[in-house]
């Protein structure tokens, strides 16, 4: 880009940009900028002839990145949320904050923690919007590039450099569930042995690689029989309460779901490890106040349903 381009870059292109490369859509752009369709197309061609280059190509009814906009785009968003970091004012009040955080976590955490984080967020930053995605295999990547904001997910080795932080968010532990009418339902303890010739269903969200019950089975020569595997907690409740399938899950589920779903719980017959989870982020958020602020607020309202539910629980039957 040349000097005088440079000059004349009106901020708010950027903005524009980085939005247009995220949607790959005009329209899209469009609403989301709260902006006319021509405005954004205008405003396209400017960046092109600026940028020599095309940077959204159509592709049947949408459009595709080019290579340089590919290449762009992370680089974009470091840039601007830098950018974001030099002109915030020194006192935060998330009451006037404006803006929008994204985070991809399990269903798991989803389920427990959503509720009251969107209700503790609306309450403090009303005009804060807040979008969840399900966790995908790509979520790195995503946190890479600046298409999620946080991350939520077990401890993971990939994400120990300087480019990321995290904090401890739960530590879950795992008990088993069946269906009030399960003939062991009214037993006080299941022995690993009847637990063993049980048929059982898995939560997993890529149904692929072992499990780590199976893992922890595996290693005192031992194997359960997987009759079904389902992509969320709530769904494996529901069928665990018409079916005679045992499922293992995290504790905090149990306790709040099982008078709900006519489950009962029991501990599990074997020693299993722990599950901790980590809130991560990228470095390049890592000073932006309202994600300061935001990160305070997930580990609160984390820390508050936690002790709700576990004030709430019911004790194994």
């Amino acid at each position: 880009m040349q000097t005088e381009n440079i000059r004349s870059l009106d901020m708010n292109l950027l903005v524009l940009l980085d939005v247009l490369l995220e949607e790959k859509h005009i329209s899209n752009a469009a609403d989301r900028l709260h902006m006319s369709q021509p405005a954004v197309s205008r405003s396209l061609q400017r960046l092109r002839e600026m940028l020599d280059d095309p940077l959204l190509v159509r592709v049947g009814n949408g459009y595709q990145l080019t290579d340089k906009a590919t290449e762009l785009q992370p680089r974009l968003k470091g840039w601007l949320a830098d950018f974001m970091c030099m002109i915030q004012p020194e006192k935060f009040d998330p009451a006037k904050a404006k803006g929008e955080i994204s985070i991809m976590s399990m269903d798991l955490e989803m389920s427990l923690f959503m509720p009251n984080l969107w209700q503790d967020l609306q309450a403090q930053a009303p005009n804060v919007a807040l979008r969840s995605f399900n966790i995908r295999p790509d979520g790195i990547s995503l946190l890479e590039q600046g298409d999620i904001d946080f991350l939520v997910s077990e401890e993971d080795k990939s994400l120990e450099s300087t480019k990321y932080h995290n904090f401890h968010l739960i530590q879950h532990d795992f008990v088993l569930v069946m269906s009030n009418q399960h003939r062991l339902a009214k037993q006080k303890s299941i022995s690993l042995d009847e637990y063993l010739k049980q048929r059982h269903g898995l939560v997993t969200v890529t149904g692929k690689g072992k499990p780590f019950i199976d893992r922890t089975l595996e290693k005192q020569g031992l194997s359960r029989k997987i009759a079904l595997y389902v992509p969320t907690f709530h769904l494996a409740l529901d069928i665990c309460s018409r079916t005679d399938l045992m499922f293992s899950m995290p504790r905090l589920v149990a306790e709040k779901e099982c008078d709900r779903y006519g489950v009962v719980m029991k501990e599990m017959p074997l020693k299993l490890p722990l599950l901790d989870i980590y809130l991560y982020w990228h470095e390049r958020q890592h000073q932006t106040a309202l994600h300061k602020w935001f990160r305070v607020l997930m580990r609160e309202s984390f820390e508050q349903t936690r002790k709700v539910i576990s004030d709430c629980s019911i004790k194994p039957s």
